[in-house]
């Protein structure tokens, strides 16, 4: 019981240091089930509208489990914390399930690779919520899993779901073209692939996530970008670091650590890939004058309080220049292999629908400039040959009016 209370007496200093972390969390606690907390000793539903004061404490100790251990499965983070008392479980099989739902969910709240959905969830399985309105892109394939693999390492138990985490210059196209595209497109550039083209021309309507995962996810069907919008959650892990120089974070310890691993990232890929995710933000928008202004239209906290809003999102997206001490290395002209070796495959996506839409009004044509020598050289012929077939006509009607005055002379 000692353990017990040095569990609970422990505070926040685990949680992130993130002004809107706090508010976003107990927003995610408040629409669980009470069943999803019947491990927890003296939660009760009062304890529900409250501070949740006896969860923080739980979620410090399972954050440490797993920075602590080399990929604990969720078997292991429950027989841990039962064994230390940090909670209260019978040994009846709901009440095991209810531990485990728990570590379940506490790992999806940490890492924000997925958000638990614990009311579609039947006893032999765990689930996750539809964060993309049914689509299922590459990092949710599927939305459900057994609950027998609670046994296998924290890689493998998340890769059941989808590529969560990708390694460097993964893809999974079919498609042969789709694979000559990803293979040809060597760089892009904000002038070419940027929010304002994207929703202008392409008809993209971005749908603001607070899953990582799904960042820079497409539904080609709804003509739906999905991009998340807590990016200082990726700054703040990034800072986190150990030294060794290494970054010590719950995410980092999802990573593979099997160097045959092709499918999942490794803990320096983590890294590289929460670099990326800031980058990409000022790809498509924070670089581009167009999208800066777009940005400041869209509304991403649309229904969010005030206090679970990421200020530096609007930095990072709606500001030409950054600090440059946050070590964001921008670029005029981005090489996919070398800055975006992990997004590589949905920004390639992305480049290749927008190459696909083709402008289909004057106002389109007017604003697809993304081949700026054909732009110019197009509007240069309409300009013109507009000037010439305006003094031609002119010219017409000249004739016309001397030879009406040509006609009429005689006659005086």
């Amino acid at each position: 019981m000692k353990a017990s209370q040095s569990v609970r007496r422990a505070s926040g200093e685990g949680l992130p240091n993130l002004p809107w972390y706090s508010c976003w969390l107990e927003s995610q606690l408040s629409q669980q089930p009470k069943e999803l907390y019947a491990c927890v000793e003296g939660f009760d539903e009062e304890a529900r509208g409250g501070s949740f004061d006896r969860i923080k404490p739980l979620y410090v100790r399972i954050s440490d489990i797993i920075i602590s251990n080399d990929s604990p499965s969720v078997n292991n983070i429950v027989e841990k914390l039962l064994e230390d008392g940090s909670i209260l479980a019978s040994e009846e099989v709901q009440g095991l399930q209810s531990a485990m739902d728990l570590v379940f969910s506490m790992i999806g709240w940490q890492t924000m690779l997925y958000r638990p959905d614990v009311f579609s969830s039947p006893p032999s399985q765990f689930c996750i919520a539809d964060e993309m309105d049914g689509h299922r892109g590459e990092s949710h394939i599927c939305l459900k899993q057994s609950r027998a693999s609670s046994s296998k390492r924290l890689p493998d138990f998340l890769l059941g779901f989808g590529l969560m985490l990708p390694p460097r210059n993964y893809h999974t196209f079919e498609d042969d073209e789709e694979i000559k595209i990803f293979n040809r497109l060597k760089s892009i550039d904000p002038s070419i692939l940027n929010a304002h083209l994207l929703t202008t021309i392409g008809g993209i309507t971005v749908s603001w996530s607070d899953c990582l995962a799904c960042h820079l996810e497409l539904d080609k069907n709804s003509r739906t970008l999905y991009i998340f919008r807590y990016p200082s959650f990726c700054l703040a892990t990034l800072k986190n670091q150990s030294a060794d120089g290494n970054v010590r974070s719950v995410i980092h310890s999802c990573a593979s650590d099997v160097p045959s691993n092709t499918h999942w990232a490794s803990s320096q890929d983590v890294t590289e890939l929460l670099q990326e995710i800031i980058l990409s933000y000022r790809l498509l928008f924070g670089k581009h004058l167009k999208s800066r202004k777009l940005f400041r239209k869209l509304h991403p906290f649309k229904h969010v309080p005030f206090d679970g809003r990421d200020d530096f999102l609007s930095k990072v997206c709606g500001e030409n220049e950054l600090d440059p001490s946050l070590g964001i290395g921008e670029r005029d002209n981005y090489e996919l292999a070398r800055d975006f070796p992990h997004l590589r495959a949905r920004l390639v996506r992305l480049s290749a629908y927008l190459d696909e839409r083709k402008p289909r009004s004057w106002k389109e044509l007017w604003l697809d400039n993304r081949d700026s020598a054909s732009w110019l050289t197009f509007w240069a012929v309409i300009i013109i040959g507009g000037i010439g077939l305006i003094l031609a006509f002119l010219q017409v009607v000249l004739q016309i009016v001397q030879l009406a005055m040509a006609v009429r002379q005689p006659n005086l």
